[in-house]
């Protein structure tokens, strides 16, 4: 996946809200993922920016415990 394509970011979508995220975060952090990755396309690949995106529990967990910004 390289470009903004709705295919790639259903794709992308589904892959976030299989980590536990309802469909309007999903696809905000899908978004950021794109716009990352056009800004600085020679650094981590989308599917990477993808798999470092934290679980919903891991995130809620790790805000509790650190508080959220």
């Amino acid at each position: 996946m390289r470009s903004l394509t709705y295919r790639n970011l259903m794709a992308v979508i589904r892959k976030i809200e299989a980590k536990g995220y309802e469909r309007p975060e999903a696809e905000r952090l899908a978004r950021s993922v794109f716009t990352e990755f056009l800004s600085r396309p020679q650094g981590m690949s989308i599917e990477e920016r993808v798999r470092r995106i934290l679980t919903k529990e891991e995130w809620e967990r790790e805000c509790r415990e650190y508080g959220c910004w």
